[in-house]
């Protein structure tokens, strides 16, 4: 399901886009829906004039980066969606495994992260902000 991060990322695509993607939640909550492989030359056909594809390559690579999206690609049922929203072919194997290898990466980084962060305050005291 879509968070606001997500939806920031899928906004910078869609402000890209002569027409916004039906593919990219607009509200919190709305599922994530792992694109088809080769959608960015369906977005770039749609990219507003004066727009360089690699805004567009750009803003598409840190969607599909996101946690949400990895997870909505890990899932054994997933499907690969046209830019219309349609289910066209599923999440083959190898991309499934990668996205669940891929978040559980994530999940390491960020505990990881906030360990680091709670043994330094131990260190040095709470911020003066606390």
């Amino acid at each position: 399901m879509a968070n606001a991060s997500d939806l920031r990322k899928a906004a910078a695509i869609n402000a890209l886009l002569s027409t916004p993607a039906p593919v990219l939640p607009v509200k919190d909550g709305d599922p994530i829906l792992p694109f088809v492989i080769g959608i960015f030359d369906t977005f770039r056909s749609s990219l507003q004039p004066d727009v360089p594809a690699v805004r567009l390559r750009r803003a598409i690579a840190a969607y599909a980066r996101s946690k949400n999206y990895l997870l909505a690609s890990a899932q054994p049922d997933a499907m690969r969606h046209d830019a219309t929203g349609t289910p066209v072919t599923p999440v083959d194997e190898a991309d499934r495994l990668s996205a669940q290898l891929r978040v559980e990466e994530i999940r390491r980084e960020r505990q990881t992260s906030a360990e680091a962060g709670r043994t330094e305050e131990v260190a040095t005291g709470p911020s003066p902000d606390k």
